[in-house]
């Protein structure tokens, strides 16, 4: 079965947290606690309750100030370092490449997080940590959860009760606007276009094809993020260093 992938092209987002909240919606999360920290950011960063946050980086001097969104999550590695580092087995990849927890087999209480030590996609400060995430404050308590991190939308894409009416076959065609219901959430909330899922051979032309669009459209410094190792990359307009990453 062919491999999918996700585009993100930093370039278009609008910071709108569409994408945050459909996918809270979709995997059930609540809402958890935020405060305001000087930055239209909420939360500051993942969670056990938020698999996906928009970033919002503040660059330029002078006068001269712009903001950057990132739309933070797992990258989906190629080969998930958090997989192979759990002790119970609770990470699965699809034969289409992305992973996600099964969280029936998940117990926090019996390892040590493993699979967020081996992450290499460290983010939020001052301690950077690891995807997959535990817990989240509700309340001012602290809620425990099992690890979370996205998970591709797996049960959108091979959801029947989604299916398109051509889509007889059972098995996703990201060729087709038909399967529009069954894609990712994150990709069906974004009213700018900025998040795009396809056959990873796809995905990884288009991204280069943009970045070499924005390089000569007054974005020099664009380039992509993380790399050939993962199923989501992202499409940025400054080098990664200005983002944190």
């Amino acid at each position: 079965m062919a491999k999918i992938a996700m585009m993100i092209d930093t370039s278009k987002c609008i910071g709108c947290k569409a994408c945050q909240i459909a996918c809270q919606q979709w995997h059930s999360k609540p809402a958890e606690d935020t405060s305001f920290t000087g930055s239209y950011q909420n939360p500051e960063d993942l969670s056990g309750a938020s698999l996906n946050v928009v970033k919002f980086i503040e660059v330029g001097n002078n006068g001269d100030l712009r903001w950057l969104f990132f739309p933070d999550r797992c990258r989906q590695c190629v080969d998930p370092y958090c997989k192979d580092a759990c002790p119970l087995g609770a990470i699965k990849q699809h034969r289409m490449g992305f992973s996600g927890v099964n969280e029936a087999r998940c117990d926090p209480s019996k390892c040590q997080m493993e699979c967020q030590t081996a992450c290499p996609f460290k983010t939020g400060s001052p301690t950077p940590m690891g995807i997959p995430r535990v817990g989240y404050m509700k309340d001012g308590e602290l809620q425990d959860t099992k690890a979370q991190k996205c998970d591709f939308c797996y049960d959108r894409i091979f959801n029947p009760t989604l299916r398109g009416a051509d889509d007889s076959a059972g098995i996703p065609n990201f060729d087709g606007e038909f399967v529009n219901s069954r894609r990712p959430a994150c990709e069906l909330s974004c009213p700018t276009g900025a998040i795009r899922a396809g056959y990873a051979e796809q995905i990884i032309s288009w991204a280069k094809a943009r970045i070499r669009y924005l390089k000569n459209n007054g974005y020099p410094n664009a380039t992509g993020y993380p790399g050939l190792y993962t199923h989501v990359v992202w499409v940025l307009t400054e080098d990664r260093s200005v983002y944190g990453l």
